[in-house]
């Protein structure tokens, strides 16, 4: 009778550290992905050559993501949005750009 209970709830116990340990693994890598990201980001909008870059240009280096899900990472990485002057969507760092904000 025991036995008959016993099973099934180790059972359940075995099942549920195994679906927490892969969905940790999965969710490790996720921020891992983005983290990295960001950091290619921030390291794009360092480079001396530019103040700004546009999002066209941001958008072609990082690879993967979706449009405001590449914005959520600039923000995240410390950039601020611009309009050129052809109304193009400019990125610069805060950091970088505090005379035109």
């Amino acid at each position: 009778m025991i036995e008959s209970v016993l099973i099934p709830i180790l059972v359940a116990i075995i099942t549920s550290i195994a679906v927490f340990l892969n969905q940790k693994e999965k969710l490790k890598t996720e921020l891992k992905t983005e983290f990295m990201a960001e950091e290619v980001i921030k390291s794009l909008l360092e480079d001396e050559r530019w103040q700004k870059r546009s999002f066209s240009a941001i958008k072609k280096r990082i690879k993967g993501f979706e449009e405001n899900e590449l914005r959520q990472l600039l923000v995240r990485a410390g950039a601020i949005s611009f309009e050129g002057e052809d109304k193009e969507e400019l990125w610069g760092l805060k950091s970088r750009n505090e005379n035109d904000l």
